[in-house]
């Protein structure tokens, strides 16, 4: 019995420490999250990159607020965004800033500049966008997203 106690005392100590060991700082996923999405850009997949908004998700730019309410609609628009980025020289893309936010356990805000590269390395453009974030079951997901100037780029305390 002595023994079986030690196994038992052993295994819940080793669960323990590997579910606290590997902990993940809910910023940090945020983050990944949207690392992921840049790197959805920079292959040109639309399906890709609806993937990372909820259902439905509201995009704010100049022309104003624009609601996509499902998986089809994000797809659809990201299609025809990406196909006419790319005709403007769009290779890649990547994070030039980020940071983000935890408003509350389910909801971050991030905001970062995002610098778009054409084929032969040169600077297509650089954009800030802002997002607020909605932690599901499937991770972190947009359900707003502003585009806005690079000097108007959020930064956090």
């Amino acid at each position: 019995m002595a023994s079986f106690g030690r196994v038992a005392a052993s295994f819940f100590a080793a669960f323990w420490f590997c579910g606290t060991a590997h902990a993940v700082d809910p910023l940090d996923e945020v983050r990944q999250a949207l690392q992921a999405y840049e790197q959805a850009w920079s292959r040109h997949d639309a399906h890709a990159v609806a993937d990372f908004y909820n259902e439905p998700a509201m995009r704010v730019s100049k022309g104003g607020p624009v609601i996509r309410a499902t998986r089809a609609d994000q797809e659809t628009f990201f299609d025809g965004y990406l196909r006419a980025i790319v005709g403007r020289g769009f290779e890649r893309s990547e994070w030039e800033s980020l940071d983000a936010r935890l408003l509350d356990e389910q909801t971050a805000l991030a905001s970062g500049v995002a610098i778009r590269y054409r084929a032969d390395g040169s600077i297509l453009e650089r954009v800030a966008v802002t997002y607020q974030l909605w932690h599901t079951a499937d991770g972190w997901k947009i359900f707003v997203s502003a585009t806005h100037a690079p000097e108007t780029v959020l930064q956090f305390r």
